[in-house]
């Protein structure tokens, strides 16, 4: 297993929205979690599925088979940028692509917003596909796995699932459009004391 940093983008209304994710305790939550207020195991096994990690990533608007509603109304799946590198063949250079760029970009809403909030988390992620447990995120921008073509490949995206429980989340930050320079600035960053560092997994067991 891999435990990789993460950042995650959200347009909120309001600083105290955006401090209250973490103040709450509750986590980041998936759409569909929010959507319906219970969730149970049964569910979530049904939800993890390869095709609806496909429609997650790249057919988020479309309408659900089963509900009708667009997909990310309800995703069992979390969106996080973790950065990517784009091979330009006709250039002969790579292209690197920021989380926190890709991430700035979703949580201002695509550019429509002057202000955005973003989240530092980490997560586990499997070196291959897992998508039906629920413990391990998954890597969509590795395209030694995820070798289907996809639009949104520079994103970086690594796919949470479920739930970011409130320990991985390290703080959020508040991002500003400064008129001035044109440019996006941190304003305020806001910690959270819950906070449990990646340091403290290893994948190697001490003789007991």
């Amino acid at each position: 297993m891999i435990v990789q940093w993460c950042v995650k983008g959200l347009a909120l209304e309001s600083d105290q929205d955006a401090k209250d994710l973490i103040d709450s305790s509750r986590g980041i939550c998936c759409n569909w979690w929010r959507r319906v207020g219970t969730i149970s195991p049964n569910w979530i096994r049904d939800k993890l599925t390869p095709q609806n990690l496909d429609l997650h990533i790249n057919h988020f608007t479309t309408p659900d088979p089963a509900t009708g509603d667009p997909f990310n109304v309800a995703t069992p799946f979390i969106s996080l940028s973790a950065g990517t590198v784009e091979r330009d063949a006709a250039a002969q250079t790579n292209i690197v692509h920021r989380a926190r760029m890709t991430a700035l970009w979703f949580g201002t809403d695509f550019g429509r917003r002057d202000q955005c909030y973003l989240y530092l988390c980490w997560v586990v992620v499997a070196p291959r596909r897992a998508v039906q447990i629920e413990g391990v995120s998954e890597e969509p921008r590795d395209l030694n796995t995820y070798r289907r073509y996809s639009a949104y490949q520079t994103e970086g995206e690594i796919t949470a699932k479920v739930l970011i429980p409130d320990n991985q989340i390290m703080g959020c930050e508040k991002w500003e459009w400064d008129q001035n320079a044109n440019i996006l600035r941190k304003n305020w960053t806001h910690p959270n004391p819950r906070f449990t560092p990646p340091e403290t997994l290893s994948n190697v067991r001490e003789l007991i």
